[in-house]
This record gives C-alpha cells, structure tokens and sequence, in this order.
C-alpha cells in the first residue's frame, strides 16, 4: 500500500515516454476558465479587492495501436493572478485527473476494454461512460457542467490506483463491467473497492449505474495481516427518459461511502453524502426549459458554477438556436434559489426542518437568490462561453461588490 505513490510517479513517467513515440497517434482536448469576483474573504473589510483566477485543463488520448491507447487528463487552478502576478509567480494547484491504458479485443459479438489506471476513471455523475463506449452526445445536465473537463459533478469517483473491464456488447446497446481499485479516501486507512457497472441506451431512454463496497484496511491488527472493522457502500445513476431533441426527465441519484458495521448490522450515512437531481426538460420550437430540484454534498457544491447551496431548485432557460450572422449560439440564463446547510432530509426532518417554528430565524444568511446570463459560441477551433452570475442576496451586504462576478472559458479540440 504504501508503495502506491511511487508507482503513481512510475506510470507517469512510463506514459510520458511512451506518448513520444506516439504522438502520430495523439488526439487531445483542452481549455481554460478565467473567472472574475471581488475577494470578500475577510468579512470586516469593505475595500473593493479584485480577484482573477485561473483553471485549467487538458485530456489527450495517445493511440498505440488499434487496440491498444491511454488517456491522461491533468488540471491546475491558479490562485489570485491580479495580486500575485503571474509573471512573479502565483501559487497553483496541480492534479493529475485520469492517467490509464486501455487494451481492446473483439469477442464473438462484443468488445471487451480492459483498463489500468491511475486517478479518477469513468466517474458516475458524469455522462464520459456513455459517451466514451457508446458515442452518445452530451446528455448531463447544464446546471452540473464545470468548462473543465473531469472537474464538475461527481457522485462518487472511480478514484484510487486500479484496475477495469468493461464489455460492450454488439447485438444490444448494453454494457457491463467491474472495476477494482486501492484509495485513500479515508482519512486512516487505505480502501479497498470493488464495483459494479451497468449501462443501456435506447432512443427514448438511457441508463447508467454502478454500485459497489470499499473496505478500509487495518493492518496493525495482532491476529490478522489485514483486518476490516465496517465495509463502505456506495452507489449511484444516471437516467435519461427521452433524449436530447425531445421533452423529458433527467434523472442523478448517489450515495457516497455509507459505512455499514458487520458485527452490529448497522447502515450509517450522513444526508450530506446523498446525491439527488430531479429536472425535467421541456423542450418547444426554439427553446428550452430544465427545472433542477438538487441536493447536493457541499464537495460537489464547491466544484460547480452554477449552484451556491446544497439544496435549491434551478430554472435554466436557453436556446441553442440564436444566429447572428452566419454564427450559431447557444444563449440563456440560470435562475436560482438555493439553502446552505440543508438536504432533501433536513428540511422536513430535524431541528432546522420548515416545520420548526424558528424556521425563518434558521434561515437568516443562509439561502441565496441569484441570476445567471450566459452565451456560449464557437470561436476559432474552439467553444467560447460567457457568463456574468449576481447574487441579489449579498447585494444588501457591506460588501455588496461581492455580489458580480463573471466568467469566461474557452474549449477546443485537436
């Protein structure tokens, strides 16, 4: 276990060498994200401050052969470049998203992809699974996308040093495969994870799941090598009815790492590590609307643009059908009511639940209201998009300022 980190810097460099003699072969995808805002990170200032950062990412496939390829996404997130200087030197966070061998054989009427790899891997709450073996379009929802590749919505990640394989078969639009892989997610002991995966895609209706358990390691055990004191369970979906042309319901649901005790025979997790999304689609002539009814752990609220709160509901009204020109765009807004600290089970449930008579004092500083135009278009070889996102809940603060912010990111293909 304790030699994972030096095989991690072993396989990348065994890739990166490789990936010289393949780079006939290379085919990758990149972008960047500026976002613009005050910093209001001290509360008794009320000196305007401005912040720009900047994220990153890039995801390249490298073909070996036929039958043989890798995939390695990397990111980094700068910290603020207005008061640090780029050119001086600005602290940034570094992180290797994926790094894997995938190796493909054909097998009567299916094709079976097995995979090493390194890091996150085809993670549940993404739409990468189905459009990696299926070819499908982009299917997620527009409340969950991030601009930067892995980063965004993510139920529970495939995450760790591990090993995968998938079958697809050919005769019905079915997947099926496992995954086994070593993490650090606990914050004591290494975990151990087997998992399950399902996929099928129909016209009207399209389906990704996975489920499995990790178990934590305890080695300092006297009578056992390794030991196991509770298993970790953990699960999550994807589920489209319809697709993208037609009017229908998006579906994301997930629990993550939900510690169950064999000997007392107790299933425990906290309401802040359940996943759910709820939004349908209505679709008309030259429009669209999705409604998202969300409860979302703090970790994935921290990695998405468009969401403050762990529990709101979001109006995204858009139409991918604006020419100006001979230029196709994609323009709408996001409407958004939101709860900070609350789930799907602490508003009904609890001391703080809406039937508490100190409700409204609970919710004193801790709901937000916001509105966020946005255009996106394609630009040169690539997808430009833009957005300007005010909060009117801070607009009564001191530091009102806090309130604008705007992004701008830019992706593209090669």
């Amino acid at each position: 276990m304790i030699k994972i980190k030096k095989i991690l810097i072993t396989g990348i460099l065994l890739l990166s060498s490789i990936s010289i003699n393949a780079i006939s072969f290379f085919s990758g995808y990149a972008g960047g994200k500026l976002n613009f805002a005050a910093d209001t990170t001290d509360t008794t200032s009320t000196e305007y401050n401005p912040n720009l950062t900047l994220d990153a990412f890039f995801q390249g496939q490298f073909n070996f052969s036929e039958h043989l390829w890798s995939h390695v996404e990397f990111s980094i997130d700068t910290g603020d470049i207005l008061n640090d200087s780029i050119f001086k030197g600005t602290e940034t966070l570094f992180k290797i998203d994926e790094l894997s061998l995938i190796m493909n054989s054909q097998i009567d009427s299916s094709s079976n992809y097995f995979s090493a790899y390194m890091g996150t891997f085809d993670p549940i709450g993404s739409d990468i699974f189905l459009q990696r073996y299926f070819g499908v379009q982009p299917l997620a929802s527009k409340l969950t996308e991030s601009w930067l590749g892995l980063s965004g919505s993510i139920l529970y990640p495939h995450f760790g040093v591990g090993i995968a394989d998938i079958i697809r078969f050919h005769n019905a639009p079915l997947a099926v495969g496992g995954y086994f892989y070593v993490n650090h997610e606990d914050d004591k002991f290494y975990v151990i994870n087997t998992d399950f995966r399902f996929a099928f895609v129909s016209r009207y209706f399209t389906i990704d799941f996975a489920a499995g358990i990790g178990a934590p390691s305890i080695t300092n055990d006297a009578d056992y090598s390794i030991a196991f004191s509770e298993l970790y369970w953990h699960a999550g979906t994807t589920l489209l009815i319809g697709n993208n042309l037609t009017t229908g319901v998006f579906i994301q649901a997930g629990l993550s790492n939900a510690p169950f005790n064999p000997k007392k025979n107790t299933l425990n997790f906290s309401s802040d590590d359940v996943y759910l999304l709820i939004e349908p689609r209505i679709k008309v002539k030259y429009g669209n609307l999705h409604i998202s009814l969300y409860s979302f752990p703090q970790s994935t609220v921290d990695q998405l643009l468009f969401v403050d709160g762990m529990l709101g509901i979001n109006a995204n009204i858009f139409s991918d059908r604006v020419l100006i020109g001979s230029e196709s765009m994609c323009v709408g807004s996001h409407a958004a009511f939101s709860l900070d600290d609350y789930t799907f089970y602490t508003i009904f449930k609890g001391e703080k639940s809406i039937s508490s008579p100190d409700f409204a004092k609970n919710l004193e500083g801790k709901f937000n209201i916001s509105l966020t135009p946005y255009v996106s278009t394609t630009f040169l070889s690539g997808n430009l998009h833009t957005q300007v996102k005010i909060e009117f809940t801070k607009l009564i603060s001191p530091q009102w300022y806090g309130a604008f912010s705007a992004d701008v990111g830019y992706t593209t293909k090669f």
